[in-house]
């Protein structure tokens, strides 16, 4: 019955990559010398069963997507490519108007790369029999409900669980999700009058009342979604017996070297804030934010490795906003910056050059500040292996030398992720 269904498959690859930490969309990003995109079409486009493929992103990626994922590896049942929306229920909704006449439909994560032909087929039977159906593996797992206790007025919020579901009972669930065409239509029509967002496909068509059936997933159908996620692909490849060559054109590791240079003038009547310490001294440096004249030349160290401009371009003191602003606030967003654009940091070597005070007692406490925000996922002492601080002195020549002002350079080394 379900060999003669033409089937169409959506592929949701509307995301971004911000959980990757990068600039290029997860989906686009190479995966033993394959977008990991490409790898789940393929998959689609191989399986005897299939139809039609739409292959759903985001409007300014579409060109990319065609030129790139699609045309160099020659995939025959591209219909078409579809423009997303701003969630991804609004995209799949997009892709099931870009349906000619098939009659059951795969909605599948284009960051799944690993999908099987068998999963496949019997998603597509299960479906076809019942109506409706997902892939989905048991959960390894022990999971507990969690609820929230009211707390005291200044304290955090405290979490505590309050039942531990019989394990036998739950599933962790992947795609692809089947369906007759009527139904996930239905699905997606009352969810969208009643203006109602879920985490998955399914969940809109239990909202009709329907049964939606179990098909026996893969523990390899993993959803590529974090750095740490990619090297567990890379390990499934290698159990596949896939590729073993890491360093392909978009995983080779590339290194950047960026300086920053900044000076600020020492006046009366201002804090002295150098590394996010707040120094006592008889004189502080004058600024449009804090004037921490350190964590400014890390800044631009940074932005000029990614070419990313630098600190005036990004918070011009014409900008109200920065008005005496936390300057490790700002660090905060330039690893932002960074991180958006497909970087890392390495390290950093930053010199302050003043006449007076002495800075080595806070040196610590400034590699910290900085380290915490540099690397926040790594145990403290590892980051601050990474910055290194040094004090020097004019020996009373120029204007550091003369007391007028304190300045500070640094040299930063980032790579891509």
């Amino acid at each position: 019955m379900y060999q003669n269904l033409k089937v169409a498959v959506l592929i949701a690859a509307a995301g971004s990559g911000k959980r990757m930490g990068s600039g290029l969309s997860k989906q686009y990003r190479s995966l033993g010398g394959m977008p990991i995109l490409s790898r789940a079409v393929m998959a689609f486009d191989r399986h005897p069963l299939v139809d039609s493929i739409y292959i759903i992103g985001r409007k300014d990626e579409l060109d990319y997507c065609q030129s790139e994922m699609v045309e160099p590896y020659g995939f025959s049942k591209v219909r078409s490519l579809v423009e997303g929306g701003k969630e991804r229920q609004d995209s799949v909704r997009n892709g099931l108007t870009a349906l000619e006449d098939e009659a059951l439909v795969l909605i599948h994560d284009g960051a799944r790369p690993f999908v099987t032909e068998d999963v496949i087929t019997e998603t597509i039977r299960k479906a076809a029999e019942r109506g409706a159906a997902i892939a989905a593996v048991p959960s390894k797992d022990t999971i507990k409900v969690a609820a929230t206790e009211s707390a005291t007025e200044g304290e955090p919020p405290v979490r505590y669980f309050t039942e531990t579901p019989d394990r036998s009972t739950l599933y962790q669930i992947q795609t692809p999700q089947g369906f007759r065409r009527e139904i996930i239509e239905e699905a997606f029509a009352k969810a969208a009058s009643e203006n109602f967002y879920g985490t998955d496909d399914a969940v809109l068509v239990e909202r009709t009342d329907k049964k939606v059936y179990f098909v026996m997933g893969d523990y390899k159908n993993i959803k590529i979604t974090t750095a740490e996620d990619m090297e567990t692909g890379l390990a499934i490849l290698r159990m596949m017996g896939g590729p073993t060559e890491e360093r392909k054109e978009e995983e080779a590791v590339e290194y950047r070297m960026g300086t920053g240079y900044d000076v600020h003038r020492l006046v009366e009547d201002r804090r002295l804030i150098l590394g996010g310490v707040d120094i006592p001294w008889e004189k502080g440096l004058l600024g449009h934010s804090d004037a921490d004249v350190l964590v400014h030349a890390v800044m631009d160290a940074l932005l000029g490795a990614a070419a990313l401009r630098d600190i005036g371009y990004h918070f011009p003191d014409s900008d109200e906003r920065y008005r005496g602003a936390d300057s490790l606030k700002l660090l905060e967003e330039v690893i932002g910056l960074l991180h958006d654009n497909g970087f890392i940091p390495v390290n950093v070597d930053a010199t302050v050059i003043a006449q007076r005070p002495k800075i080595s007692p806070y040196i610590p406490q400034m590699r910290e500040n900085m380290a915490r925000i540099l690397w926040p996922q790594l145990p403290l002492d590892e980051a601050v292996r990474r910055i290194n601080v040094k004090g020097t002195t004019t020996e009373k020549l120029g204007f550091c030398g003369r007391g007028e002002g304190i300045a500070s350079e640094a040299v930063a080394c980032i790579r891509t992720k």
